[in-house]
């Protein structure tokens, strides 16, 4: 894999272009219009009217329902590099989806490992995630849940080729019997308190090494409950309910071979949270600080996912902490560079030396650390069969 080569197959054409970013400038130019018109087949043609800045861009001829643009401008006269996704959810042969490192809750691996082994056609890093690589929220893989929703961030959601965001966490729960049992936690390192649930993602075991109530489920169909005083076993084809109570837990009411599910609220095809929001309704609404991204003032390198409309996704990956290159963005200006190109909601993604996109197996970005960084997860990027087939690496 070529790594840090930039000499992509590409387009160049000299333009005038995306003004709206050198909004937030304080050099007083007035909202300019802004007109773009390309062809994202075989062929490629740009334009753009009365802009504040002048850039240089490159676009890639792709297959319809990829578009990779790269962007070299100025914003307040530091240096910018910007790399473009835009995905059209319409056609039939794209798929879209989060991954984890090494497919599992915990661990690191290269944004270009994890592309080679799903054979995508593009990939973006992902969001934020604990210590030991655990997601920082909700992800849904496919239809399966792997991570349940967390307080804060908002939730991108896929389904019937449709995209949305979702600010409220996602309910889930055990159904069985017209009984629904409340689920706190999925896959949660360390345990907590309440109702838990362990999909095969997470490991062999629970490593939970004191007493609590186990349920093993296997193909919807309660196994075993019991009580354990150490580790107890994920089953491959299915999944582990625990209870740190031993007494009054309400898995004891279940018995074996009885039918049991796990459901949530948003029946989507994919889900992932990221962190704090940066357009709504067209405006925007970066924060000067956030939980997971931190300062968000600062000039630096900087991901994001956002949506045109229902059916348009759009990922941006703006380099930076390279002066002479590409200097970065603060997140003010990273959510006016999205609403420039018809963003109308987004939100962030992991920044920094995380920042990076490949595009047919190139890494089309600058990493700010001159080489690709460890990863908890990423998003996929496929336009070669059905949502089943491509999630098969």
């Amino acid at each position: 894999m070529k790594k840090q080569n930039r000499k992509i197959p590409s387009f160049s054409a000299k333009a005038v272009l995306l003004p709206l970013f050198f909004l937030l400038t304080l050099l007083a130019f007035p909202a300019p219009s802004f007109e773009q018109k390309q062809t994202p087949y075989g062929g490629s043609s740009l334009s753009a009217e009365n802009s504040a800045e002048s850039s240089s861009e490159s676009v890639t001829p792709r297959k319809k329902p990829i578009t990779y643009k790269k962007i070299e401008t100025e914003i307040e006269g530091e240096p910018q590099v910007m790399h473009f996704l835009e995905l059209d959810l319409t056609e039939p042969g794209l798929t879209v989806f989060p991954v984890l490192s090494g497919d599992c809750i915990f661990g690191f691996e290269h944004l270009s490992v994890m592309n080679d082994r799903y054979h995508a056609q593009a990939s973006v890093n992902g969001g934020f995630n604990y210590a030991y690589g655990q997601p920082a929220g909700l992800v849904i893989q496919n239809g399966k849940l792997l991570t349940g929703s967390m307080g804060y961030g908002r939730i991108l959601m896929i389904q019937n080729r449709k995209a949305w965001f979702q600010d409220t966490p996602t309910r889930i729960w055990l159904e069985y019997k017209g009984t629904q049992l409340p689920v706190d936690r999925v896959n949660p390192y360390p345990a907590d308190e309440g109702i838990l649930v362990f999909t095969p993602e997470f490991g062999p075991t629970n490593r939970i090494e004191e007493k609590h109530i186990a349920c093993v489920v296997r193909n919807n169909r309660v196994v075993s409950v019991k009580e354990e005083a150490r580790e107890a076993g994920i089953p491959k084809d299915g999944f582990l309910v625990v209870d740190l109570r031993t007494e009054d837990s309400p898995l004891l009411q279940l018995s074996d071979e009885q039918e049991i599910d796990m459901r949530w609220e948003e029946n989507a095809d994919q889900g992932y949270q990221c962190s704090g929001s940066l357009v709504e309704n067209g405006q925007n609404v970066s924060q000067d600080y956030d939980p997971w991204g931190g300062n968000m003032r600062i000039r630096t390198p900087r991901t994001a996912v956002g949506i045109k409309d229902e059916n348009t996704l759009v990922f941006l990956v703006i380099d930076g902490r390279q002066p002479r290159y590409s200097k970065g963005v603060t997140g003010k200006q990273l959510a006016d560079v999205l609403i420039a190109v018809g963003v109308t909601e987004a939100a962030l993604l992991d920044g920094g030396a995380s920042s990076e996109m490949i595009v047919d197996d190139e890494i089309v970005n600058s990493p700010s650390t001159g080489k690709e960084r460890l990863l908890a997860s990423a998003f996929i990027i496929r336009a070669d069969g059905d949502g089943e087939t491509a999630l098969k690496p």
